[in-house]
């Protein structure tokens, strides 16, 4: 992929510069700029800029890919395996605590990442974005996200927060009555989810 975009971004450099070139031969020989030439080499450039935007963009994909690969792999390594089996016990108040803040901490550094990079519509979409919202979510729900607030006496997790608010935006609008709707809707599944990741 990275190869062929730079072999089309060479050409479309080469077109530019050999169009710069006889406009400056051009103008050279006949003492005054032709305004054929001149729009021809100002469309030129124009393509010349549209396919550098365009491999930027292509470039910026495919990071945010790699990125979340890496991540994927990280979510389902034996050592966070672990940690969502033990979290929380379905249809229980026992909470393990230290283990709920590594799984937040995980969806905190997924939700930065894709923040700076301005790709939070690639987790919006992605396995990892569902993840996300459930765990924030269920733990909001049962007062986990605001204790642990407590206990370390700032504003903690409030990226995966933020992912949050925009995945809610995503998915019912800005409207309160929606919001509260679609909340109400997932927590009925809140039994089964930690049973799925308990492997009941």
């Amino acid at each position: 992929m990275k190869t062929e975009i730079r072999h089309a971004s060479l050409i479309v450099l080469a077109l530019a510069l050999v169009s710069l070139g006889g406009l400056l031969i051009h103008s050279a020989t006949h003492g005054h700029w032709d305004a054929s030439v001149v729009y021809a080499t100002l469309f030129v450039g124009f393509i010349a800029a549209s396919v550098v935007v365009w491999q930027g963009s292509l470039i910026k994909q495919q990071v945010a890919f790699s990125t979340y690969l890496d991540l994927d792999k990280e979510w389902n390594s034996d050592e966070m395996v672990e940690l969502r089996q033990t979290v929380h016990a379905p249809d229980s108040k026992e909470w393990n605590r230290s283990r709920l803040e590594g799984i937040l901490e995980f969806f905190e550094k997924l939700a930065v990442m894709y923040q700076l990079s301005g790709e939070m519509s690639f987790i919006y979409r992605s396995t990892l974005g569902w993840y996300g919202v459930r765990y924030f979510l269920f733990a909001r729900e049962h007062g986990q996200i605001e204790d642990i607030r407590k206990v370390w006496k700032e504003h903690v997790y409030g990226d995966i927060e933020a992912f949050y608010d925009f995945y809610l935006t995503r998915e019912v609008g800005r409207s309160k009555k929606a919001r509260k709707a679609w909340e109400a809707t997932l927590l009925t599944t809140e039994s089964h989810f930690w049973k799925q990741e308990r492997k009941e």
